[in-house]
């Protein structure tokens, strides 16, 4: 068993790859596997400057959670470190990583990403009661995020966050309902209520160049997006959000979003918005049958903490 299993989904933006691998053959860290998770055809397995490199190839492109599930699944390192395919990893981040999760091996690390031209690409992020995420130090300088004072996440961005195996099996692996996006604000929310703890590592710098998941065409940008946050948004609070709090903040929930529908063609005239927001309520409303399943599984959970107490510990804010 290697001490570190790096996992990349190389589904969009391939051309990206050779760069990250070229980063990691750079890397102080040495003891590490490579595991890709790829719907092309190429090589199972190959060896680079003595680093395993294993390829697992998948037909179609099925989500970045199911995608990152399976590639765990081929791994053996008692640390995992799942990054997207368009970073490039600093040469002693692996090492501050590892040494950082040896002593703390009950928290999940979020690494310091940030832009090539040295802005800051993500900190973490917490949530607010609606259930709609909010990045930290977006687009900061260096200089500026290092006097932030980052010690409360909610969940870390997925394209570079790091764990131990056994915290990973324990918190449950991510939901592959969530095809694109809150999958790794649905695994943060629900480790971080069974008491362990997302931390912002601010010694192990990644390069993150943001591909993104989507066409370039802005207007099936937008529709895309807009239907993927609006459906997950809506699975994830339903899903997630004990019965009281849920209860309670339903009508804000509905609210908002009956409201963005309106205005879609009222004030916005944006039919394609319209559609997106619709096809996402239909989504949503599929998926309602396997809601009311894992509810009821989460029954059997012993969760150390709720909604009020990450109110209070400043996790989820009231959405103004």
């Amino acid at each position: 068993m290697v001490k570190l299993s790096v996992l990349v989904v190389n589904v969009k933006g391939k051309h990206h790859l050779p760069r990250l691998l070229t980063s990691l053959r750079g890397s102080t860290f040495r003891n590490f596997e490579v595991v890709i998770v790829d719907d092309s055809d190429m090589i199972r397995h190959q060896d680079i400057d003595n680093i395993t490199v294993r390829i697992i190839k998948i037909g179609k492109d099925q989500g970045l959670a199911y995608c990152r599930n399976l590639a765990v699944e081929h791994s053996t390192g008692e640390i995992l470190l799942f990054l997207d395919n368009d970073t490039e990893v600093i040469p002693n981040s692996l090492e501050f990583l590892v040494n950082y999760l040896e002593e703390n091996r009950n928290e999940i690390v979020q690494l310091f990403l940030v832009t090539p031209e040295g802005e800051i690409d993500s900190l973490g992020g917490i949530i607010d009661d609606l259930g709609y995420p909010k990045e930290l130090g977006k687009n900061l300088n260096e200089e500026l995020a290092n006097k932030l004072n980052v010690n409360k996440l909610l969940y870390g961005k997925g394209a570079a966050i790091a764990m131990r195996r056994d915290v990973f099996y324990r918190v449950g692996g991510f939901d592959t309902k969530f095809f694109y996006g809150y999958d790794e604000t649905d695994f943060c929310f629900r480790a971080v209520r069974l008491g362990y703890p997302i931390k912002l590592l601010r010694t192990a710098k990644v390069i993150h160049y943001e591909h993104g998941s989507f066409s370039k065409v802005s207007v099936e940008r937008k529709a895309r997006i807009t239907f993927f946050l609006e459906s997950r948004r809506l699975y994830f609070v339903h899903k997630n959000f004990t019965k009281g709090f849920l209860f309670r903040k339903s009508p804000s929930i509905w609210f908002y979003f009956i409201g963005s529908v309106v205005k879609d063609l009222t004030s916005r005239k944006d039919p394609i918005l319209f559609k997106s927001r619709v096809k996402a309520l239909l989504w949503f409303v599929y998926c309602i049958p396997d809601i009311v399943k894992m509810r009821i599984l989460q029954r059997k959970i012993n969760f150390i903490y709720d909604e009020e107490d990450l109110i209070r510990l400043g996790l989820i804010t009231e959405r103004s």
